[in-house]
């Protein structure tokens, strides 16, 4: 089904594989939920139908699909049967996300910027970073806006993942120190 941008909506959804969730961006459309496929220029339409046609319409069973205009740019959305919900709020998204994995994502050499830093010659900071530039990350490597990168950083305090050094509970969208838990 060839459809245009207005003929659906974005939306955040849950993908769960056993007791493994994720994040992943979607479309609703007439009360279905789709997941994003392959893009491809306007041009190359046709192609994007035929992929479409035999990727996800041939195996059996059947797999729901939509090819959703957008500009010059068109998108395979497909059923996937391990979406089990819309998120709808901050709280919702942030309790879906696996912090174990998260935390090693954040950790990695793609990670945030983790250096030893400091306010003063005599109070170094080891190993740390700063709150803003988690959530610069989190917003550019996850699916989610700056409140929810807020939120998710304060779970991870709350669950011990991370703690910030200047002692104050809330994690905030700013130039405040962290630490991850585990490289105290």
């Amino acid at each position: 089904m060839l459809l245009k941008l207005q003929d659906v909506s974005y939306c955040q959804l849950v993908r769960q594989f056993g007791n493994t969730s994720e994040i992943v961006i979607g479309v609703n459309y007439q009360g279905n939920l789709f997941v994003r496929g392959n893009s491809f220029p306007l041009q190359q339409r046709q192609i994007a139908i035929t992929e479409m046609r035999r990727s996800y319409l041939d195996p059996e069973p059947a797999v729901a699909c939509l090819l959703v205009e957008n500009g010059d740019i068109v998108t395979i959305w497909y059923e996937d049967k391990y979406i089990i919900k819309i998120v709808k709020d901050a709280v919702d998204i942030v309790s879906y996300f696996n912090l174990a994995q998260l935390v090693a994502e954040m950790r990695s050499p793609q990670g945030v910027k983790i250096e030893d830093r400091s306010r003063s010659f005599r109070f170094p900071y080891l190993r740390c970073f700063l709150g803003r530039e988690a959530v610069d990350w989190m917003t550019k490597k996850l699916p989610i806006d700056r409140p929810h990168a807020v939120a998710l950083g304060q779970r991870l305090i709350d669950d011990n993942w991370l703690r910030n050094l200047s002692n104050k509970q809330p994690f905030e969208d700013n130039d405040l120190f962290y630490q991850f838990s585990m490289d105290k």
